[in-house]
C-alpha cells in the first residue's frame, strides 16, 4: 500500500504559519477596553448604551445597559462571607456588656477574598468601598428561667452602627432561644465591621448556632 505524505506536509505547514503569525503579534496593538475603579465608572456623566470598560476593583468587564453599569462576567465571584458554628462554645455574659461573636477564621464556609478578611472572633475587615448586607445569628441551649434581656448589634470601627434585633425573652422553663437581624450599610474600604451580642442571662450560656453572613451589594 503507497503511503502519501503530501496531507501531513499540508498540515505541517498550516501549524507553522499559524504559529509563526501568533509569535509576531505584538502587545502594544492588543485592542484594551478603558479601565476605571468602581468610583470612577459611577461618576462617568452619561455614557453611551452599550459602552464598556474593565472595572480594576471588581476586576470585571462592565457594560452600560442606559440606566446602570453591570458586570457581564457570567463567572464572577459572590462577594460574600459566610461564617458558621454548631454548638462546642460557650457564650460569657454580663449585664449590659457586649461581647463579640465567638467565630472566627477556622468557622468560615465562603469567602470573596477580594472584599472580605477576617480580622478575629466576630470582627470582619471590608476591603472595598460599597453597600453590605449583614446578617447575624446567635443561639443558646439553656435561656435560663425569667427575663433575659438580649442585643445584636453591628459595630463600625469600635462605633456602634445597628441594632440586628433587640428585645427581651421571658421564659418558665430552660429552654432553647435564638435570635437572627438583618442590616445594610454603606461602608468604606478597610472599614472593620464587628458583631456583638448582650445576654444578660446572669452565667455563661452553651453556645448553639451560630452565624455571620456579609455581602456586597454593589
Amino acid at each position: 500500500m503507497k503511503f502519501s505524505t503530501e496531507p501531513l506536509i499540508a498540515l505541517f505547514l498550516v501549524l507553522f504559519s499559524f504559529q509563526y503569525i501568533s509569535a509576531q503579534i505584538d502587545a502594544n496593538s492588543l485592542f484594551a477596553l478603558p479601565r476605571a475603579t468602581n468610583t470612577e465608572m459611577l461618576g462617568i456623566t452619561a455614557p453611551n448604551t452599550g459602552s464598556l470598560l474593565y472595572n480594576t476593583d471588581d476586576n470585571s468587564i462592565y457594560k452600560f445597559n442606559g440606566t446602570n453599569w453591570s458586570a457581564i462576567d457570567d463567572t464572577a465571584k459572590l462577594k460574600s462571607i459566610i461564617l458558621n458554628r454548631d454548638g462546642g462554645y460557650s457564650l460569657p455574659n454580663a449585664t449590659n456588656t457586649y461581647y463579640n461573636f465567638p467565630i472566627n477564621n477556622s468557622h468560615v464556609q465562603y469567602i470573596d477574598n477580594d472584599v472580605f478578611q477576617v480580622v478575629s472572633n466576630g470582627t470582619i475587615r471590608v476591603l472595598k468601598t460599597g453597600i453590605y448586607m449583614i446578617s447575624a445569628e446567635l443561639s443558646t441551649s439553656n435561656m435560663p428561667v425569667g427575663n433575659t434581656k438580649y442585643i445584636i448589634a453591628a459595630f463600625r470601627n469600635n462605633n456602634l452602627i445597628a441594632y440586628l434585633n433587640r428585645g427581651s425573652v421571658s421564659l418558665t422553663n430552660q429552654d432553647w432561644w435564638g435570635s437572627t437581624g438583618v442590616v445594610m450599610y454603606n461602608l468604606n474600604a478597610n472599614d472593620q465591621i464587628s458583631l456583638r451580642y448582650v445576654l444578660n442571662a446572669g452565667g455563661t450560656l452553651n453556645g448553639r448556632l451560630i452565624n455571620i453572613g456579609i455581602t456586597k451589594m454593589n
